[in-house]
């Protein structure tokens, strides 16, 4: 783009020029503010010089050269050419002041005089040689950057100039502290030397640079929009001309300032002073707010600089009396200029907004960078900050402004205030955190000194690490204030009305703090039931629109928010169980509630009411939900409680291998010493995931996973009680499941939660009775299972089924089993469908059926598959012998239960036995355990009344020399599949 309205100033150089060349030296001191278009003089007037013949010296000054002696001199020289050639005296390389050991700067400031001496002649000296021959130009732009030696040195070649053929050109940036140095104010004093302004470009100049930069365009906006905007800057008009060119290939027709605006505000800054870019940043963070602001105040310099500095950023074109001319000016500064790491000045600035009225947000963004600031309006602007802050999902601002408002207190009360909320908001990012804070806010809480909300939040937390005893004393603390406190404003307003309650001095009075008091009983009801079944029935869970907890919460449900209404919903499903409409209704409080109005125990709490009532695909569709707005709001507590809530759900659809996903991510975004009590449910679901697909080694690492004694106090003990019966018994340690589960059982009639969609513990513990040959303990629990009154989902039903279809007769197996297919299949429990198909196909295979058998294993191992299950494997709730493929047909058709005495499992076993299987080959084969084939065994050969393995297949009517192979169903069992067993 070519040069406008710098006629007259061009004029001027190039008359210097020709009477340099006639013998009178001179200087000229081009000055303009930043962008104003000085250094685009200087290359045209080069252009116009280089006909004349004469020798063009050029250096530019920048700050980073400032403090290195010499450098401008350097660079002047370097473009001189060869030293010494022509005769010339060699004066590059100069010999550097500071290696000489020479001081950089005279006890008063001025350039030492070895320097004066030495270099300054040798410099002139050079200059004036070459000068003899032709006419020799020397410019330096942005000399207000050079360093202090070559501006001296300069300066002497300038007072020498009289009779010569030297012209020195000089451009600076005006409005930098240069403009009061001693140096330019003995320039200008030279008679020798002229001073050229590069103003603003005048309206005509802008009309010119929009006919030139239009071309090709049909039309554009005034001439006086884009005057208004560029400040008759040169540059900003460029920008302005960029961004209408990309606004005009886009179809827009107005002008906006845009990225390219941006980009040259923030260069005219960082090409300025410290004090200038300080000025801007002042103004853009004050915006409206800073046209009665001093900045000179604010940065604490004379008011002199100050105003130089704002005249300055006039000159530049972003002002227009004393406010940017746009609002992208301010971004600019904002954004692409590094703000002045000054604490005392955001102290100030921090001050001023305030008075102003600024937003606590915007006043916190100060105080938390700024020097500590004594005011009583600091600390609740940063409690507020916080706050909004945790709205906006920005965790690690409301910590930084948390911890500021830590050092901010006054007294107790305050610090008590700080720490709850230190406690709520690094939660999110690292539970284990709050645990320094505990012991004394439990202290405040115990002495009445923090507020019933306050107290909830303590309580929760209390809760997590296991700390049940403590939260018991916290909540009937908040009891008593809550009693105290409505009988206070009862007799102070004169209420009757039996049963009102007034707001109490907390402000949180009425169905508020109702609801503060309900919902922290609720989680010691459903989180901590053996302590609350200690508590009475002012805690302890009862009935849904009963006594209960879930009664008392029930006549709230109309006047809550949606964590009430979701514990309430949770409540009813675990006092009642599979509540007909628990699934719709817990869908309405989710899809009714807002994402940003989501707590993560609403969202547990709607989780628990879904799974627990069998709405599987509901409960997978809305954890993938939460999951997705937990890691939107970076929060990683939330994001591994979602994922365990997710992982519990695919073990019920039996995706086994997402579930071990799901678990580990839960595990691994927070590290189970950040989960407190709660680490159980995350661990029993990865170690229930692993052993349901034979990766035993893998799942006995986790069982090394600290759980802390109070985690057994939970449901979530409960789980992994659950979780861990179920590895040793695959494990061949059915005695050890055996205690796993009863101890279930017995923790769950003690807490009056005895659930079986929650854990069922009845049928687990049946399955290892069969296994065990004691029919009579496994028909005992099933029965009870079976006949228990109450709702309850369907699948429990099914899997209850499937373990007493394997003690019934051979004629009542397929009927069994086949109702417990239905339900499960119905239901989608694929890994108990799997089960469960894998026991019919054994009994079609008893009853001589080896077409449905075959059938029925393909089915079976399509479903393990699925599962996650790759065989030969062990299963982790193994029932009797439940391969996906029944072992080869006995020869003769006379061997049976019946014949024998043997049990379905036992006659499996002994028939593989007999043809010469090792034990470690039939546990791969039929899906148990090698303890498990040899407890079937011994009980074998006691029925048949033998000692030794070669004498099974005379007594079970088997040709032992034959069928050395396996071939009862096709695809299912081999000797290749043996032998790798």
């Amino acid at each position: 783009m070519k040069l406008v309205e710098r006629d007259t100033e061009l004029s001027v150089l190039e008359g210097m020029l020709d009477a340099c060349a006639a013998g009178r030296g001179g200087a000229a001191l081009v000055s303009g503010a930043v962008g104003g278009g000085k250094t685009a003089l200087l290359r045209a007037f080069r252009e116009r010089a280089a006909p004349a013949g004469a020798v063009w010296l050029q250096a530019t000054a920048t700050a980073a050269d400032k403090d290195v002696p010499l450098r401008v001199v350097g660079q002047l020289l370097r473009t001189a050419g060869s030293p010494g050639a022509d005769g010339e005296p060699a004066v590059w390389p100069l010999t550097s002041p500071v290696a000489g050991g020479v001081p950089v700067r005279g006890a008063d400031g001025a350039v030492p005089a070895e320097v004066v001496a030495d270099v300054f002649p040798r410099l002139c000296g050079i200059l004036f040689a070459r000068a003899r021959k032709r006419p020799v130009v020397v410019c330096v732009d942005d000399v207000h950057l050079a360093d202090a030696y070559s501006v001296e040195c300069l300066l002497h070649v300038v007072r020498r100039l009289d009779v010569s053929r030297i012209l020195v050109v000089l451009g600076e940036s005006s409005g930098s502290e240069w403009d009061d140095s001693r140096t330019r104010r003995e320039l200008l004093r030279r008679p020798v030397c002229r001073f050229l302004h590069v103003g603003a470009l005048p309206r005509d100049g802008i009309a010119a640079m929009l006919a030139d930069g239009r071309k090709g365009r049909r039309s554009a906006p005034p001439v006086s929009e884009f005057h208004r905007l560029s400040g008759g800057s040169p540059l900003l008009m460029r920008a302005l001309l960029d961004d209408y060119a990309d606004a005009d290939r886009a179809g827009g027709a107005e002008l906006v300032p845009g990225e390219a605006y941006e980009r040259a505000v923030a260069l005219c800054l960082n090409r300025s002073d410290r004090l200038t870019r300080s000025t801007a940043w002042v103004l853009a963070v004050l915006g409206p707010r800073g046209e009665r602001a001093e900045p000179a105040e604010l940065l604490g310099v004379p008011r002199a600089a100050g105003e130089r500095s704002l005249r300055a950023l006039h000159d530049m074109g972003l002002l227009a009396a004393g406010r940017f001319r746009h609002e992208a000016g301010r971004t600019a500064v904002l954004r692409r200029v590094e703000p002045p790491r000054s604490p005392r000045l955001e102290a100030r600035v921090a001050r001023v907004l305030y008075e102003y009225g600024a937003s606590s947000t915007v006043l916190a963004r100060h105080l938390v960078a700024a020097e500590n600031v004594d005011a009583p309006w600091v600390l609740p602007a940063l409690l507020e900050a916080a706050e909004a802050a945790l709205a906006r999902n920005e965790v690690g601002r409301a910590l930084d402004c948390l911890r500021v408002a830590r050092d901010s207190c006054a007294d107790e009360r305050q610090v008590l205030r700080v720490r709850i909320a230190l406690v709520r908001a690094g939660w999110r990012v690292d539970p284990s955190a709050a645990v320094r804070y505990l012991p004394a806010l439990t202290d405040a809480a115990l002495a009445g000194r923090l507020t019933p909300r306050d107290m909830k939040a303590l309580i929760g937390h209390l809760l997590w690490f296991g700390r049940a005893d403590e939260a018991l004393e916290v909540l009937r603390v908040v009891e008593g204030l809550g009693e105290r406190e409505g009988l206070e404003e009862k007799e102070e307003l004169g209420e009757v009305a039996e049963g009102a309650v007034a707001p109490g001095r907390w402000g949180v009075g009425g169905a508020g703090e109702r609801q503060v008091v309900e919902s922290a009983r609720l989680w010691f009801a459903y989180g901590y039931p053996g302590v609350a079944a200690r508590c009475g029935a002012a805690v302890a869970p009862g009935p849904y629109g009963g006594v209960g907890a879930g009664g008392r919460i029930a006549g709230l449900v109309a006047e809550c928010g949606t964590q009430q209404r979701a514990l309430a919903l949770m409540a009813s499903v675990l006092d009642q169980g599979a509540a007909g409409d628990a699934v719709v209704r817990a869908e309405r409080i989710l899809q009714e509630t807002r994402p940003e109005d989501r707590t993560p125990a609403a969202g547990l709490a709607a989780l628990v009411a879904l799974i627990v009532a069998d709405g599987l695909p509901e409960a997978s569709r809305w954890c993938d939900i939460l999951l997705a707005e937990a890691r939107e709001r970076r929060a990683p507590m939330w994001q591994s409680l979602f994922a365990t809530a997710k992982a519990y759900t695919e073990i019920r659809l039996g995706e086994l291998a997402a579930a071990e996903e799901s678990a580990h991510t839960a595990l691994t975004v927070v590290p189970p010493e950040g989960w407190g009590a709660a680490v159980a449910a995350p661990v029993a679901a990865l170690l229930y995931a692993k052993a349901a697909m034979g990766r035993l080694d893998e799942a006995a690492a986790h069982l090394r996973i600290p759980v802390p004694d109070a985690a057994f106090r939970t449901p979530g003990g409960l789980l992994y009680l659950w979780a861990r019966g179920h590895y040793h018994f695959a494990a061949g340690r059915p005695y050890a499941a055996l205690e796993d589960f009863h101890r279930c059982g017995d923790l769950m009639a003690r807490w009056r939660l005895d659930l079986s969609a929650l854990v069922p513990w009845r049928s687990d513990a049946a399955q290892v009775y069969v296994s065990l040959g004691d029919d009579r303990r496994a028909r005992s629990l099933l029965e009870e299972e079976l006949t228990r009154p109450g709702p309850r989902p369907p699948w429990t039903r099914g899997v209850a089924l499937r373990v007493l279809a394997a003690l019934a007769e051979r004629a009542d197996r397929p009927r069994l089993l086949a109702e417990a297919l239905d339900i499960l299949q119905r239901s989608g429990h694929r890994l108990e469908l799997a089960y469960a198909m894998a026991e019919l196909s054994y009994s079609y295979w008893d009853r001589n059926e080896d077409g449905r058998a075959r059938v029925a294993a393909r089915k079976a191992q399509q479903l393990m598959r699925e599962c996650g299950i790759k065989a030969p494997v062990l299963k982790a709730s193994p029932v009797g012998a439940a391969s996906a493929c029944p072992p080869e047909r006995p020869e003769r058709p006379g061997a049976g239960r019946s014949a024998t005495g043997l049990s379905g499992a036992e006659l499996r076993v002994a028939a593989l036995a007999a043809r010469g299987y090792t034990n470690r080959q039939i546990a791969g084969a039929l899906f148990i355990t090698i303890s498990t084939v040899e407890q079937h065994l011994t009980r074998a050969y006691r029925k048949l009344g033998v000692q030794r393995r070669t004498d099974l297949a005379t007594r079970l009517n088997l040709d032992a020399e034959e069928g050395t192979g396996a071939a009862g169903c096709g695809d299912g069992l081999s000797r290749d599949c043996l032998r790798a067993g």
